[in-house]
């Protein structure tokens, strides 16, 4: 009785983990995981979105996103780039898509490489010898 209880359990467990989630499950709770800065698992849900809705509305969103918590929050660039390359490929007049370029150009640079910042210290310097 005990075996055929663990059986019974083991497979009500594993049921429902493999339980696909609704795409508004999905999203809502990739947004939830990133609001609370649980990054790994907002990625997971904002992959399960893609992975299943590959035609959803949110699907342009939920790349990008994997795509910007990879790179911005867990430093991981390459798997990020390939995120970014494929949000623009599949959605190349978004709105996100100038972001997703420019992150793609500028993946792991230290701040002070980046092309904005660039004179940022030397103005500041040209201003403070000027007063």
């Amino acid at each position: 009785m005990k075996y055929l209880f663990s059986i019974v359990s083991i497979s009500l467990i594993l049921f429902a983990c493999s339980q696909k989630l609704s795409e508004k499950e999905y999203y809502s709770q990739a947004e939830k995981a990133y609001s609370e800065q649980n990054f790994e698992e907002a990625v997971k849900n904002y992959k399960g979105l893609v992975e299943n809705y590959p035609n959803s509305e949110n699907n342009s969103k939920a790349l990008f996103m994997i795509g910007f918590i990879l790179a911005n929050d867990l430093k991981q660039y390459d798997e990020a780039k390939k995120y970014y390359v494929e949000f623009t490929t599949k959605y190349p007049e978004h709105e996100l898509a100038d972001d997703a370029l420019y992150e793609i150009e500028t993946l792991g640079k230290d701040i002070n490489e980046l092309p904005m910042f660039k004179n940022i210290g030397k103005d500041s310097l040209k201003e403070s010898s000027i007063n």
